[in-house]
């Protein structure tokens, strides 16, 4: 399976697994916003707001608790800078990343801004596992998530027209990997996904 790095503004800012081999930069993949020259003649009912995480399932451990709220704080700061380019500074996204997650977010926020385009979100995540966490060596506990990610509604604004169009994408097959820092933190450190319906 070849090794992809796409950014998140088409919501595929991981790369598919290969076993072992490093991941290397694969050219970009973008979604350029179409713009719809036909007013509406009437005016039409603002979109339903869909909730991007289903709730937790009664049965969640308080540590997966833990990892799925760290998970979420990593997608809403993602959502924040990948959203409004007019932010500069990008600690926060450092915060909520480790290893190689930390070098990658950068370069997705920084694509997207290159190619001036903003992602507003229209995303939904589901049936989401998260596995117990476990020792991977050197002292360090990391967690592994599987979920399917939902792209059919993904909303991306043209920067410089404020134009916004709804971009349908196929699924993700996505597989997460969360470390718990020194500082007892969980931490997005890597992601993995492949087209697929799920």
């Amino acid at each position: 399976m070849r090794h992809l790095l796409v950014p998140l503004a088409v919501v595929a800012l991981a790369v598919g697994c290969t076993p072992d081999v490093a991941p290397t930069a694969s050219p970009s993949v973008f979604v350029s916003p179409t713009a719809s020259a036909s007013p509406s003649v009437s005016p039409s009912p603002s979109p339903t707001a869909v909730e991007s995480f289903p709730p937790a399932p009664a049965t969640e451990s308080a540590e997966q608790a833990a990892i799925r709220a760290a998970w979420m704080e990593y997608w809403r700061v993602y959502e924040k800078f990948a959203g409004d380019p007019s932010l500069t500074d990008l600690t926060e996204t450092q915060q909520v990343t480790t290893g190689e997650a930390q070098n990658v977010i950068l370069d997705a926020i920084g694509q997207l801004r290159d190619d001036n385009l903003a992602f507003l979100g229209g995303w939904q995540f589901r049936d989401i596992a998260i596995a117990e966490p476990a020792a991977a060596g050197a002292g360090e506990v990391t967690s592994k998530m599987t979920y399917c990610v939902d792209r059919s509604r993904m909303r991306i604004e043209d920067s410089e027209t404020g134009t916004v169009s709804v971009q349908s994408l196929p699924s993700l097959a996505e597989t997460a990997v969360m470390k718990q820092g020194k500082d007892g933190r969980w931490r997005l450190a890597e992601r993995r996904n492949q087209e697929e319906a799920c």
